[in-house]
């Protein structure tokens, strides 16, 4: 070989190769995966202002770290197109830990988001507490819901209570 490459050995002739080829065979839905509209999460801080603001119902998600079905609900329920578009249009969405041991306020007590998660009397992970519009906690639904089980129960609070 003469030239600018003349001492470069198969390796590079190899990365190259590579390198060219990974430009053609770029998934596109990765950048759709990236651009994906997803829910609108809001902290117990913001969620009192945004709730002055605009009142709306409230659900939150309390999860534990170690959770399999929590992850689950966050992998396949909480993507679902329907369930980010109507989350997004109708309610406030948060996620509390509920073995966190991190300070928050609601319902003017200080608390740790545990003793908050207990105050709701939950029975497992996940959990979902429904609010009304007055932050008033119905009883807590536990356990995995599938995306389409989820957005009628989403539905169904939003207009029944």
């Amino acid at each position: 070989m003469k030239g600018k490459f003349a001492n470069t050995g198969p390796w590079a002739v190899l990365l190259v190769s590579l390198l060219i080829l990974g430009a053609f065979t770029t998934d596109p839905g990765d950048k759709a995966k990236t651009d994906e509209v997803k829910i609108q999460w809001v902290t117990l801080d913001e969620l009192k202002d945004l709730n002055e603001k605009e009142p709306r119902k409230v659900f939150i998600d309390i999860y534990a770290t170690w959770c399999g079905p929590c992850k689950l609900m966050d992998k396949k329920t909480f993507t679902d197109p329907k369930i980010v578009q109507y989350v997004n249009s109708n309610y406030y969405a948060v996620k509390l830990n509920g073995e966190g041991k991190k300070q928050v306020n609601l319902f003017g007590r200080n608390m740790t988001e545990q003793e908050l998660a207990y105050s709701f009397r939950i029975q497992g992970y996940p959990s979902i507490v429904f609010m009304d519009e007055k932050l008033q906690p119905y009883q807590p639904v536990a356990g995995y819901i599938p995306a389409s089980n989820f957005i009628k129960m989403l539905k169904q609070f939003n207009e029944d209570s």
